[in-house]
C-alpha cells in the first residue's frame, strides 16, 4: 500500500500542469483604490469594480511557454499567452484593461462586474491551483423617500434606496446617533424606517447608512413634526351691518393677549 501512494505521489509530481509543486497565487488590490481591502492575500480576494488587482507567482525557473487562465463554472479560457520567442497574446475581452509582466510572469488587470470567477497561472510543467477574485459593485449614495413634514400623532416612514450597486448591511442615524428599533421606531428590512404616533421630539436629521465588501455610504434627511394644535384652516368671516352704514371697521386675532383696538 504504502508503495503504491509513493507511486501516486511521484506521477503527481511529474505530470505536465500539476499544482503538486507548490505554486500559489498571490493577489492584491492596488492603491489609490481606497475602496476596497489592499492587503496582499491567498486563495481569495475581494475587490471592486474599477479597481486594479495584482496578480502574482513564487519565482520561476525559465519556461518556454506560460499563461494566465480563467474559469466561470464549466467554462475556461486563457487571459493571455507567452512563449520567450514572440510577443504576449493577449485574448480579446482582456485587451487594453491588463498588464502582463515579462519578468516575473505577473498580471495586472482592471476590473469589470464580468471578473468574478477564478484564476491561476500554467506553464508547459506545472500549474496553481486555482484563485478566487470577487467583484463587487461598490454603492451609490443611497436616497432617502418620504414625506419631510408629519404632525405630531401621526405615523410616517422613510425608504432607503441604492441606485447603483448591492448593499449588503444598513442601517439608521438621527443627528448621528444610531437608532435602535422600539415600539415606536420601527425597521422593515432595514431598508424602511417607521415612526409610530411622531412627536415634536421625532423632528431632526436621519441619515441611512450603507455598507457592503468594498463600500460605504450614507445620506441625511430632513424631518419636522408639525404640534398638531398650529395647523392653520382657512377661516371665512362676515361683517353685516344693519340700519347703518359704519364708517370704521377693526379685524383682530385673538392671541395669547387680546387685540388692544377691542372689535366695534
Amino acid at each position: 500500500m504504502l508503495l503504491v501512494v509513493l507511486l501516486l505521489l511521484l506521477f503527481l509530481l511529474a505530470c505536465p500542469g500539476s499544482s503538486a509543486a507548490g505554486l500559489g497565487i498571490t493577489a492584491r488590490t492596488l492603491s489609490p483604490c481606497y475602496s476596497a481591502d489592499l492587503r496582499p492575500a491567498s486563495e481569495r480576494l475581494v475587490s471592486a469594480v474599477g479597481c486594479t488587482v495584482l496578480l502574482t507567482i513564487p519565482p520561476l525557473k525559465a519556461r518556454k511557454v506560460v499563461s494566465w487562465e480563467y474559469k466561470t463554472g464549466p467554462q475556461e479560457g486563457v487571459i493571455v499567452n507567452y512563449a520567450f520567442d514572440r510577443p504576449a497574446n493577449t485574448s480579446r475581452p482582456y485587451e487594453n484593461r491588463t498588464r502582463f509582466n515579462e519578468t516575473d510572469f505577473s498580471l495586472q488587470i482592471v476590473l469589470q462586474r464580468e471578473d468574478d470567477q477564478l484564476y491561476r497561472f500554467r506553464s508547459e510543467s506545472e500549474a496553481t491551483g486555482w484563485f478566487q477574485l470577487r467583484v463587487v459593485e461598490p454603492l451609490s449614495e443611497p436616497e432617502i423617500v418620504g414625506n419631510s413634514s408629519v404632525k405630531a400623532g401621526g405615523n410616517t416612514k422613510l425608504v432607503c434606496k441604492v441606485l447603483e450597486g448591492k448593499a449588503d448591511f444598513y442601517w439608521w442615524k438621527k443627528n448621528g446617533e444610531l437608532l435602535l428599533g422600539s415600539d415606536h421606531i420601527q425597521f422593515i428590512d432595514n431598508t424602511t424606517l417607521c415612526i409610530v404616533k411622531a412627536s415634536m421630539n421625532d423632528s431632526g436629521y436621519y441619515a441611512c447608512v450603507v455598507r457592503n465588501a468594498v463600500s460605504q455610504n450614507e445620506t441625511s434627511f430632513l424631518l419636522h413634526v408639525q404640534n398638531a394644535a398650529n395647523v392653520v384652516l382657512p377661516v371665512i368671516l362676515a361683517c353685516v351691518v344693519v340700519g347703518s352704514l359704519a364708517g370704521v371697521f377693526v379685524w383682530c386675532r385673538r392671541r395669547d393677549r387680546p387685540c388692544r383696538s377691542g372689535c366695534r
